[in-house]
């Protein structure tokens, strides 16, 4: 499957280094979820920077797996489509996340140079985000919606403003740009995890110190799956760091980088 895909810049000729950033959303996000941070990671860098719509999420394709190697061969499948196959560096939040440490095991992609994850573990999870799947169960279907309409009845169920504006730039014209039918069915997949083989690339792991998505009962299961990884913790924020510490954590990505090639 090839996902539909942003381009930054879309003039080649203001990339001067060589590298690709390859940036992936989480769940019922979009490309333009991450969107700040790769116009900042571009300006910066110089990098060419891709930020994709996983299947079922965006303007990408739907389909009715969601289960991990299915995603990542999507991504797979676009980069291949977009030609790149080398000097890779994969950002990925939440579900992106695991999207990106799941490619590791495919031998067919060997010039991964770095990834960042941000605030996900390689392990299975319990039922997370009960209050976003009634607030969409209340609304998704309704039709004319509009934003304002939209934060008031998710309001009552969801108390972080961070999560619901993040929500909502993914209502347009009043429909939604996920097909939440498809990632309620498909919600468990997406919990799940299965071990992969040790990966001893570079891999670099951002928490939220208010999230519980990374705590210290999985940091077994994050170094023996990726034995050289680094863990930062991201004060004051929670599972939506990005937005919720944006200075240090594009900061932090913009070091990592740095220290990586220069």
């Amino acid at each position: 499957m090839i996902l539909n895909y942003l381009i930054i810049p879309n003039n080649d000729f203001l990339i001067k280094k060589k590298y690709t950033i390859i940036i992936l959303h989480g769940l019922f996000g979009n490309k333009k979820s991450l969107y700040s941070m790769g116009i900042f990671l571009n300006k910066n860098l110089k990098y060419k920077i891709i930020l994709l719509d996983i299947r079922n999420h965006g303007l990408s394709p739907q389909n009715n797996r969601m289960d991990y190697m299915s995603l990542s061969k999507d991504v797979l499948d676009t980069l291949n489509f977009l030609n790149i196959k080398e000097n890779i560096i994969f950002i990925g939040h939440s579900m992106g996340g695991k999207i990106v440490m799941n490619i590791t095991q495919f031998k067919l992609l060997n010039n991964i140079k770095t990834i960042i994850v941000l605030d996900i573990a390689p392990v299975k999870y319990q039922f997370f985000n009960k209050n976003i799947f009634f607030a969409l169960e209340k609304i998704y279907k309704k039709k004319n919606l509009t934003r304002k309409t939209a934060f008031y009845i998710m309001k009552l169920y969801i108390k972080n403003e961070y999560i619901i504006n993040t929500l909502l730039k993914t209502l347009i014209n009043g429909k939604w740009e996920f097909n939440f039918s498809i990632l309620k069915n498909e919600y468990q997949k997406i919990l799940d995890w299965s071990v992969i083989p040790k990966w001893y690339g570079n891999i670099f792991f951002l928490k939220g110190e208010k999230s519980n998505y990374i705590n210290i009962n999985y940091y077994k299961s994050i170094f023996s799956q990726f034995p050289n990884a680094k863990i930062y913790n991201i004060k004051n924020a929670g599972h939506l760091l990005h937005l919720e510490n944006t200075k240090l954590v594009f900061n932090l990505i913009l070091k990592i980088c740095y220290k990586q090639y220069f």
